[in-house]
C-alpha cells in the first residue's frame, strides 16, 4: 500500500456529533472531517496507514453510535491536506483573535483583534479545536505583559505567538516531535507581524528546573500532562500559573486531584463544548528561589 491515509467514512444523525467527537478522543485516528448533509451529517475519519489494524475497531465504534453507509478506503495524504485546507476559513476567537489559515492570502482582521496565521498542517493547533480555544480564551484573562513564557508541547505554535502578541516578552515552545517544531519555525515565520518565540525540539529534561517562568501553557491530554506536572510546577516562579486544557468534562475531578498533589491549586475552570481548561497557581515556594532577568535566555535550556 503507498503512504498516504485509510478513511473511514460514514452517515451519522446530526445530533450524534458530540458524541462522535467525545469517541474520537479514544481512537487511533488522526482526525475527522464533517459535513451537513440535511439533519444528517457525513464523515470521515483518518487513520494512518500504519494503523490500518484500527479499521475494524472505528467501524464498530461509528456503529455504536448509530452510523450507516460506513466503508473504508485509502486517500493520500496532499489530498486530505488540500481538501481540509479548502475548507478552513479565518474565525474569530475570543474577543481578541482572529486565527486565519491561509498564509498566501490572509484576510485582514476585524478591528482591535490579534491576527495570528496559522495554516493547517499535521502538527496539533490550527485554533479549530475547542482545546485550543480553551487557552485563548484563558490568555485573554490574563495580563500578558512583560511575562516569560513556557509553552509545552507546542504543536504549530499557535499558543505561543498568541502569548507573544499579547505582550509577553520572552516565549519559549517545544515539543517532543521534531516535525511539528519545524512547522512551529514556519508558522512564527509566516505572521504578519514581528513575533519571536524560541523553539526548540525535546522535553521538559532540557529546561534547566527553577523558577523561570510566569506562566506554563500546557494543551495536552491528561495521560501526557500529569506525568509532566511535577518538572512544571519546578520551571514556575512564586505565584506562576499554568493553563492546561485537553481535558474531557468527565476528566476534570480527577486531573484538580492531581494537580493538588503537584503543587497546584486550581482557581478557575472554563468550558466549552465537552471540553474543560483550567488556570492554576502554583504554590507559593522560598521567595529566595526567584532568578534574576539575566538568567533568561539560552542558558535557560541545557
Amino acid at each position: 500500500m503507498s503512504s498516504g491515509y485509510l478513511t473511514v467514512t460514514c452517515r451519522l444523525r446530526a445530533e450524534a456529533e458530540e458524541q462522535l467527537a467525545s469517541a474520537l478522543e479514544r481512537w487511533p485516528v488522526l482526525g475527522c472531517q464533517v459535513e451537513n448533509a440535511g439533519p444528517d451529517i457525513d464523515v470521515t475519519v483518518f487513520i494512518e496507514a500504519e494503523q490500518g489494524t484500527a479499521v475494524p475497531a472505528v467501524c464498530e465504534g461509528l456503529r455504536t453510535l448509530g452510523a450507516w453507509d460506513l466503508a473504508s478506503g485509502h486517500f493520500a495524504e496532499q489530498d486530505w491536506l488540500a481538501e481540509y485546507r479548502r475548507h478552513a476559513t479565518p474565525r474569530a476567537v475570543g474577543s481578541l483573535f482572529w486565527v486565519d489559515p491561509h498564509p498566501e492570502k490572509p484576510t485582514p482582521p476585524p478591528p482591535e483583534r490579534v491576527h495570528l496565521v496559522v495554516e493547517p498542517r499535521q502538527a496539533f493547533g490550527s485554533g479549530s479545536h475547542e482545546s485550543t480555544q480553551l487557552v485563548l480564551l484563558m490568555l485573554e484573562d490574563l495580563p500578558l505583559a512583560g511575562q516569560r513564557v513556557l509553552d509545552v508541547g507546542t504543536g504549530s505554535g499557535i499558543l505561543a505567538l498568541a502569548a507573544r502578541a499579547l505582550g509577553a516578552r520572552w516565549v519559549v515552545g517545544f515539543d517532543i516531535d521534531a516535525e511539528a517544531v519545524c512547522i512551529a519555525h514556519q508558522t512564527v515565520a509566516a505572521q504578519p507581524q514581528r513575533l519571536p518565540v524560541a523553539l526548540f525540539a525535546g522535553s521538559t529534561s532540557a529546561v534547566a528546573h527553577r523558577p523561570v517562568f510566569d506562566l506554563i501553557l500546557a494543551n495536552l491530554i491528561p495521560t501526557e500532562a500529569e506525568p509532566l506536572l511535577a518538572d512544571l510546577r519546578s520551571l514556575l516562579a512564586p505565584g506562576g500559573m499554568l493553563l492546561l486544557s485537553g481535558l474531557m468534562a468527565d476528566q476534570h475531578a480527577a486531573s484538580e486531584a492531581e494537580l493538588a498533589r503537584c503543587g497546584f491549586e486550581v482557581v478557575k475552570a472554563r468550558e466549552l463544548e465537552e471540553w474543560v481548561g483550567l488556570v492554576c497557581r502554583a504554590g507559593v515556594r522560598d521567595q529566595g528561589s526567584g532568578v534574576r532577568d539575566d538568567d533568561l535566555g539560552s542558558a535557560t535550556i541545557q
